[in-house]
């Protein structure tokens, strides 16, 4: 599906077919070119409106899965990666000039439909640059990964709060849930950390493409951005060491329960066999001819068992 806008100061025209806009973009404007699942034929017809490199044009069908820029002189060359709302990598390839801004993806983008509708208001959104709205495609990137890792954080709250309140049974519940979350978090900082050598090529003062351009500030910004969000990825990975820090502890406290309850049964018992073992000893004593005796000894026993209890309850041990 291929979309295509003309903005012009602060008016924004949608254009049927944007291979009859190219020869009349005038020099106050400019025009972006969204191709979701753009197909072969949508390319080579990319590649001779707008002269492209055959590097580029090799890119652009092979895909990357990674993110790059290419300095080509008139034109910029920059791969994205973002996140989709299931934390399924997408790429986003954006070819920036200063007449013309071309994007492509596979999947719809989140960032390129709100723009898509703030340009049906014009207004400022009209006096926008390709430059502009590859920072806005940057932040929206770096946004994606910061609600990763916020979902993340609470998934991991969900878990550390079952496991304080005691509803997991077992480490098995859950442990393989901690480990997937920290692969998935190493996943998501190397594909965040890939954009750094991007944002610093664009705040750069020597790049032709953004020499002139008022963008380099923004994509300073974006750099402080990007560190912010690489901090996000090691707090979510520390939170993930400390929710299995907690599951540990609650499996420790589970465990000492029942060793409390066992302790407390075996000092139950233990005076009273103690007392039976010396009773049952083969020994003649005029003592085992009165039956009575017996109901004393299971006195005693039942006497030393109700003490123990009772202590135990005054010391809050149980």
């Amino acid at each position: 599906m291929a979309t295509a806008l003309l903005f012009d100061r602060d008016r924004v025209d949608d254009v049927g077919d944007w291979t009859e806009a190219v020869p009349r973009i005038k020099r106050s404007a400019i025009l972006w070119i969204d191709l979701e699942q753009p197909t072969g034929e949508d390319i080579t017809r990319l590649v001779d409106q707008f002269d492209l490199d055959p590097v580029v044009a090799e890119d652009l069908r092979r895909g990357l899965d990674e993110p790059r820029l290419a300095d080509h002189g008139e034109y910029l060359h920059v791969t994205v990666i973002g996140l989709s709302d299931e934390r399924e990598t997408t790429s986003v390839d954006c070819l920036v000039s200063e007449r013309w801004l071309i994007t492509l993806h596979e999947k719809p983008l989140e960032v390129v439909d709100r723009f898509r509708g703030l340009a049906e208001g014009s207004g400022s959104v009209g006096r926008l640059d390709g430059l502009g709205f590859l920072a806005n495609l940057l932040e929206w990137a770096l946004s994606s990964y910061f609600d990763a890792f916020e979902s993340l954080e609470q998934e991991l709250e969900e878990i550390d709060v079952r496991a304080m309140s005691g509803s997991v049974s077992s480490t098995d519940e859950v442990l393989p849930d901690l480990v997937e979350m920290r692969r998935e978090v190493g996943r998501l900082r190397r594909a965040l950390a890939s954009h750094r050598e991007i944002v610093l090529a664009l705040t750069r003062p020597e790049l032709e493409a953004i020499a002139s351009s008022d963008s380099a500030e923004r994509f300073a910004g974006l750099r402080d951005r990007l560190e912010e969000a690489l901090q996000a990825s090691r707090d979510t990975r520390e939170s993930i060491v400390g929710s299995f820090d907690v599951l540990l502890a609650s499996t420790g406290r589970r465990t000492n329960e029942i060793m409390k309850v066992l302790t407390l049964a075996s000092v139950l018992l233990l005076p009273g066999a103690l007392i039976a073992g010396v009773m049952g000893m083969n020994f003649r004593m005029g003592l085992f001819e009165t039956s009575a005796y017996f109901w004393v000894v299971i006195a005693v026993i039942v006497a030393v068992a109700v003490t123990t209890v009772v202590v135990a309850r005054m010391r809050e041990w149980i």
